[in-house]
């Protein structure tokens, strides 16, 4: 239980420290439409690329079978 804690709890800090450095990245002078337009691509390109490597994933073939 501990651990799975602790794994919920840096992920939470790493999502945030890259939510922050995407907007400082793509909000550099303010927010504008621009700006939120290549956010949007950003964001698109990796949920694409952590649901091919879900997907990807073998192993998560085994989980609920019996061992």
């Amino acid at each position: 239980m501990g651990s799975s804690a602790g794994l919920l709890r840096t992920g939470t800090y790493l999502g945030a420290l890259m939510a922050a450095a995407a907007n400082a990245t793509f909000f550099k002078t303010g927010a504008s439409t621009t700006g939120l337009h290549h956010l949007s691509f950003f964001l698109l390109i990796t949920s694409s690329l952590l649901l091919i490597i879900t997907l990807l994933d073998r192993s998560l073939r085994r989980i609920g079978q019996p061992s």
